[in-house]
């Protein structure tokens, strides 16, 4: 934001992927930044880890393009396993971002973007929780825990989901049926059939439920499982419960044979970004989960997240040149993450249908099996990177061949 008399004053909520990556971009920017923590560095976030080929391209992107193969498992291939006991093997091919992925504890990416931030030009204040948002004439005011008030000229809102923020602005929150509960577990001493592999498991007696298997560095795994909320509701069930079912499945517990549970199941609130709407408003944005920004049939929110970073710094750019903060002259953030996330996002909501019919997924996985074509579509499906199915594909699993 070269040539202002003073820096526009950004006020982040939340340090997690999209604050992080938002606040690098912005302070690069010569923005001024203040990036709001509720918690201390280090700290966990439940979540399956899972960076996907595009989150290694972004963490390039911010300069820690290392972390990957120094802090993470390497992954290059993806190891599912249907409801009738198809498995399906594949390597991730290298036309997805050099066909590489990675397993990072939230602990360790989280602390090493926030650090990236601050090493931008970010200042960071841990330990600040905020509790609302009001407006002071034009002026945003953020009300804390405690009694202290911060003035922004944009407030962008990180704050995962639920968030405070979104509330705040009047945004809506996530239907039922547009949104998922999730829960993870980790292990020590595991020995993983496929120490390299993203797994994913389909088991009959669980659905319309999904678990995964993800490996982390020293013999360790990252176990869970997760259900859409109104499903999850309608059957009775407890995640805990599902998770300790998943656990005893006889291939997942054969992956697990061994291995030990370390500390308490964890769950989280996972928003669709098939209802991603409400992004955009006078002087403020959401990003990452806060704005939905969740794959749908997967889970997988942290490419979105900091890919919304980045499409925020840009915008809020744009609107300070133009000397216009509302909600029209930050509309190139919105235009942004359509364009990049939504046909995606739409894609994969309706395939959730197809993966919750056992004798279904079991033919598309006997499909992938023996045809290269549709075992390629579908690891784009699971990688986040399909935005359309050809009709082969389709054609393929209807015909069985």
């Amino acid at each position: 934001m070269p040539g202002r008399a003073s820096a526009p004053h950004i006020v982040i909520v939340g340090a997690g992927p999209a604050g992080s990556s938002a606040a690098t971009f912005l302070a690069q920017q010569g923005a001024r930044v203040t990036l709001l923590e509720r918690g201390h560095f280090p700290r966990d976030k439940t979540c399956g880890d899972g960076c996907t080929p595009r989150t290694l391209w972004m963490l390039e992107r911010l300069g820690l393009g290392t972390l990957a193969s120094t802090d993470g498992t390497p992954v290059d291939s993806v190891y599912a396993v249907s409801p009738g006991g198809v498995v399906w093997d594949a390597a991730i091919p290298a036309r997805l971002f050099g066909g590489r992925a990675s397993i990072i504890p939230r602990e360790v990416l989280d602390e090493r973007l926030v650090r990236r931030a601050v090493q931008a030009g970010a200042t960071l204040r841990e330990g600040v929780r905020v509790v609302g948002l009001e407006r002071e004439g034009d002026v945003p005011r953020l009300r804390c825990l405690g009694g202290e008030s911060l003035l922004a000229d944009v407030v962008l809102g990180c704050d995962g989901s639920p968030s405070v923020i979104r509330g705040a602005l009047g945004a809506p929150g996530f239907p039922a049926h547009e949104c998922a509960f999730a829960i993870r577990v980790y292990y020590e001493n595991v020995r993983l059939s496929h120490p390299r592999g993203l797994g994913f498991f389909w088991d009959e007696t669980l659905l319309p439920a999904y678990g995964w298997i993800f490996p982390l560095p020293g013999g360790r795994a990252n176990v869970g499982l997760g259900m859409r909320a109104d499903q999850l509701a309608a059957s009775g069930a407890r995640l805990p419960e599902l998770l300790e079912r998943f656990c005893a499945s006889p291939r997942v517990a054969a992956e697990l044979a061994g291995g030990r549970r370390v500390g308490r199941p964890k769950g989280h609130h996972l928003p669709f970004g098939s209802s991603a709407r409400h992004t955009t408003f006078n002087q403020a944005l959401l990003l990452g989960d806060a704005a939905g920004f969740v794959n749908p049939l997967t889970g997988e929110g942290i490419e979105f997240a900091l890919e919304s970073g980045a499409f925020a710094a840009e915008a809020v750019a744009e609107a300070v040149h133009a000397g216009d903060l509302s909600a029209r002259g930050l509309g190139g953030y919105a235009r942004r993450w359509r364009t990049r996330f939504r046909t995606a996002f739409r894609l994969n909501r309706r395939l959730m249908w197809a993966f919750e019919r056992p004798r279904l997924l079991d033919r598309v996985f006997r499909t992938a099996c023996r045809d290269e074509r549709t075992r390629d579509e579908l690891i784009d499906v699971l990688s986040g990177e399909a935005t359309r199915l050809s009709w082969r594909f389709i054609a393929s699993v209807a015909l069985g061949r």
